[in-house]
């Protein structure tokens, strides 16, 4: 049976959440059976560790030790993805941008469900200044919202201002009264 129109439209888009949640998802699994929570495993030095974290907050750590609470948020933001992409058509530099940040979003809820938290590694660092501990779900959270971002700025660039209606089609101004 073939797909229907509107379905095949989505199939690539799909695809994308599917590869993105699945190398997300991977990655945590290798580093758990690797590392214990809290060893570091340096990359590059001074540049790039791998260190598990058990983050039961948000992003940045935001609301832990609340679970419920980010799930829910992740729940609502998530619904509101697939709403925003089904019902508005964006231009494709944007719909890639959402769907990003949806398979993110998606990559940290299963580990939601299945741990009651979200396992972080990345250790990005400049000498001892640490940047906070991440995963592939975040990174595509963040690339994708900055990138939703700038397409969405883009695309207001491109719509016509009524400020910038060409000279001819103006309205010529009406000479002032005469003085009595």
């Amino acid at each position: 049976m073939k797909p229907r129109p509107r379905a095949r439209r989505y199939l690539g888009e799909a695809g994308l959440v599917f590869a993105l949640v699945a190398a997300d998802q991977l990655t945590k699994h290798l580093i758990a059976r690797r590392l214990w929570p809290g060893q570091r495993l340096v990359v590059i030095p001074r540049l790039l560790n791998l260190t598990p974290v058990h983050n039961t907050g948000g992003i940045f750590g935001l609301l832990s030790g609340k679970p419920l609470v980010v799930a829910a948020l992740s729940l609502v933001a998530i619904g509101l993805l697939v709403f925003l992409f089904t019902r508005l058509r964006p231009r494709l530099a944007a719909r890639l941008a959402a769907v990003t940040v949806l398979a993110g979003a998606v990559g940290n809820l299963i580990d939601r469900f299945r741990y009651g938290y979200v396992l972080d590694f990345v250790d990005l660092h400049w000498g001892p200044w640490h940047w906070y501990v991440f995963n592939v779900a975040d990174a595509a959270i963040t690339v994708g919202a900055v990138a939703l971002v700038a397409a969405m700025a883009r695309e207001e660039m491109r719509k016509p201002s009524a400020d910038k209606e060409p000279a001819a089609e103006k309205a010529p101004a009406a000479d002032p009264p005469a003085a009595p």
